[in-house]
This record gives C-alpha cells, sequence and structure tokens, in this order.
C-alpha cells in the first residue's frame, strides 16, 4: 500500500492519539518506516485510556474531518461503519433547538458518522497499521525531541510539553466549560433511533445539552454549562439538569436510560491556538499537529476533524517537495488556515458570553447579527441550511457565505430584520 518517492528513512510521531494516527497515515507513502510513540498502555479493544481524560464525552466527527481521513486512508468510512459507527443523515435524523426554535429538518445530502472516541481510535489504529510500515509503540514516553529521526511531528495535544519552550505567538480564550458525560443502554421505547440531539439556547444562558447515537445502540450523553454553573455529576442531578433544558428531549431519553458508565465531569478552561507560522526557533524538521497547533471549545466538536485536516495539508506538503528543511514553511501556514476557520467559528460563539475573556474583533456586534441572520434564513432556504452545514463542518471555506445566492438570501433576512 505505500507509494509515491520516498523523502527519508525514519519518521517518528510524538502520541498516538487522532492527530498522530491521521500524522501516520500522511507520513507512510514518505518514508522507509513510520514510528508512532506513545507513553499510555494502548488497550487492545475499543476501551478508553489514561491518556484521553476527556474521552468518555461526546466527541463528533465533522463531515470535513471524515472525509479528511478517507482521503488519508481510502476505506476508512467503511471501517468505521463495520466497528459499529451509527449514521445519520443530515438532517432528517437530526434534532437541534437552537437559540429560540428548532432548526429545519431536510435531506442536505450529507450523513455523518457517531461513534464513541476510544471505538473511533481503536479503529483508527487498526487502519494505520495495515499500511505496512508504521509501528505504534506504547508505554513508551518521549522526554526529549528524538534526534535520529528524519522528520518528527509532535502530536501530544493541548498538555504538550516537548515544544513548551518556545516563544510562539498565542490566541488565547477563558471560556471556563464545565461538562458532565455519561453512556447509557437505551430503553425499550428509542432502541434502534439513530437520531442526534443538540439543545443551544440563546446566550447569556450557558446551558447545553447533546445525545450522540453511538455503537451498540447506545449513547452518549453529554450536559454542558460554563463559569460558575456546575453540571451535576450524579445520575439523579444530571437528570435533573436535563429536565431543566428549554425543551423536553434530552430529559426524555433520559428518564429510563440505564446508565453504563457513573457520570464524569470535566472543565476546560480556555482555548488556545498556537501559531507556529508566526514563531522563530522552532527546530529543524519537527512539526506540531493538532492540539498542539489549536484547542477549541470540545462542545463543538472540531478538534479531531482539525487533526486530520491538518494531516491532510502535510501529506500535501510532502507530495510537493522534496526539501524536508522546506517542509514546516509550507505546512504550519497551510495548518494554520485549517484551524483559523475553526476558530473563527468556535470564537463567535464563545465570544457571545460577556464572561468569556478574550479580544472580541471590530463588529463584532454586526459579526453576531450576520450570523444570525444566516440561521433564521436556513430555517427558510435550503440553499441557505446545507451552505450553513458546510461551513460549520469545514467542507466549504467560511468566505462561501459572501458570494453566491445563498449569500444573497442572508443579506435580504438581515434587512428584513433591520426594518
Amino acid at each position: 500500500m505505500i507509494t509515491g518517492g520516498r523523502l527519508g528513512a525514519r519518521a517518528v510521531i510524538v502520541g498516538a492519539g487522532i492527530a498522530g494516527l491521521a500524522a501516520a497515515a500522511a507520513l507512510a507513502s514518505f518514508f522507509e518506516t513510520v514510528e508512532v510513540w506513545d507513553k499510555d498502555e494502548l488497550p487492545r479493544g475499543p476501551r478508553p485510556r489514561k491518556g484521553i481524560p476527556q474521552d468518555l464525552q461526546v466527541h463528533i466527527l465533522l463531515k470535513g474531518g471524515e472525509l479528511g481521513l478517507e482521503r488519508l486512508i481510502p476505506g476508512t468510512r467503511a471501517a468505521l461503519l463495520q466497528a459499529g459507527a451509527t449514521e445519520v443523515r443530515q438532517s432528517r435524523d437530526v434534532s437541534i433547538w437552537e437559540r429560540d426554535s428548532w432548526q429545519a429538518t431536510r435531506d442536505l445530502g450529507y450523513s455523518q458518522l457517531m461513534m464513541s472516541r476510544p471505538a473511533l481510535e481503536f479503529m483508527l489504529r487498526q487502519q494505520v497499521l495495515k499500511l505496512g510500515n508504521v509501528a505504534i509503540r506504547d508505554r513508551s514516553p518521549v522526554e526529549v525531541l528524538p534526534s535520529d529521526a528524519d522528520l518528527t511531528v509532535i502530536a501530544t495535544g493541548r498538555g504538550d510539553r516537548l515544544l513548551a519552550g518556545i516563544e510562539v505567538p498565542e490566541t488565547m480564550l477563558g471560556l471556563e466549560v464545565n461538562y458532565s458525560s455519561a453512556r447509557f443502554a437505551k430503553p425499550a421505547c428509542f432502541r434502534g433511533e439513530g437520531r442526534f440531539i443538540a439543545c443551544i439556547p440563546k446566550p447569556p444562558d450557558d446551558r447545553y445539552g447533546l445525545v450522540c447515537p453511538v455503537e451498540n445502540d447506545e449513547w452518549l450523553i453529554t450536559l454542558s454549562s460554563r463559569f460558575d454553573n456546575r453540571v451535576p455529576d450524579d445520575l439523579e442531578g444530571f437528570r435533573a439538569y436535563a429536565a431543566a433544558l428549554p425543551v423536553p428531549d434530552i430529559a426524555e431519553r433520559l428518564r429510563e436510560a440505564v446508565p453504563l458508565t457513573p457520570v464524569h465531569r470535566y472543565r476546560i478552561a480556555e482555548a488556545r491556538w498556537r501559531h507556529y507560522d508566526r514563531a522563530a526557533g522552532l527546530p529543524p524538521r519537527v512539526l506540531p499537529i493538532g492540539d498542539c497547533i489549536s484547542n477549541f471549545n470540545p462542545t463543538f466538536g472540531q478538534g479531531m476533524s482539525v487533526a486530520a485536516g491538518h494531516a491532510v495539508a502535510l501529506r500535501d506538503v510532502l507530495a510537493e517537495t522534496s526539501d524536508l528543511d522546506a517542509i514546516a514553511a509550507v505546512y504550519l501556514p497551510r495548518a494554520a488556515e485549517v484551524s483559523r476557520q475553526a476558530w473563527s467559528l468556535a470564537a463567535m460563539a464563545d465570544l457571545e458570553y460577556p464572561r468569556t475573556v478574550g479580544e472580541r474583533p471590530a463588529r463584532f456586534e454586526q459579526m453576531v447579527q450576520g450570523s444570525e441572520a444566516m440561521r433564521r434564513a436556513a430555517v427558510m432556504h435550503p440553499e441557505v441550511h446545507l451552505l450553513r452545514f458546510e461551513i460549520g463542518n469545514l467542507l466549504k471555506p467560511d468566505s462561501a457565505v459572501r458570494s453566491g445566492p445563498a449569500a444573497r438570501l442572508v443579506v435580504r433576512e438581515m434587512a428584513r430584520a433591520g426594518r
């Protein structure tokens, strides 16, 4: 399965999460051997592991991320389905209460695959190992950058220490997002239902709820809040919190659902984007990827898909050049553009909460009004609904909202609301 010209004998990836595995797929065609090192003992099945402390919460693979993984390893979608992923049609199998109303339900021509993070990671490890020249070495912590690799990729996540000494310009948002998650067996009346449900009230209401159908006909359910509001981590409190949401759909499913795990509570204090494309001092032939570059409010489900986008950018750059010393100068700006779109979408939502710490862009209120106009237009117009899905799922650039028939419908809605 190895194609293309060789750029080096050995590449090393530090971190065997989604970003590291996607990077391995990107590098496999260009190096004789690719080694993925991770400090964890990696489970021999779809089970949680210590190094992914939030892997029991809902993880959503956006459509752009799914297509990115398919580009890197053809057959990934089929493998996901075989491993039990639930196929959710957009938006016929989706119920999203957003701000003050339900999103429209119509066939957008897309479907998404949903499964738990442990199952996705285990399946992707298997797919990567099939490439033939990739070795995954668990229980192998890396304390210093390897000195004997032709290329090193750092995929150690938001807590990375290997690149901590480098001065890198950063954009940061103080979020204080708190969320609790658990996995449930469905009661008889909901078995076979493959519906994704989200409740996203209008700021400053900071409550948030997700029901994600996963493998084995089970649910992952996440309830979220911000700042001083805490989601309970006991079952009865968890159910009571769901019952207080503006719509009853999540509470109805929780009422008789059987917990398969304890309720786990998590907290994310900040989102951070490290601008390596503007930094000096990055060691030669060392590249960051995934959460090492940008990490987000996890309730938007962008992290895995951005990591896949970074890996696709890396693969494309490797295909364009034979000079490993020139890779960083081309890869880092492309990875930054992948991060930029996801960051701008998430930051727009995060910054609507007055207590979020971060610089609000010029004309922020007008940007909020434009986003609201697009949301309202999407209810009435299928073409706007489709474009909104494609931008949010990283399938089209956010600049697509500024031209074409859908853009004109959004402008019309803004004008109508301004009367």
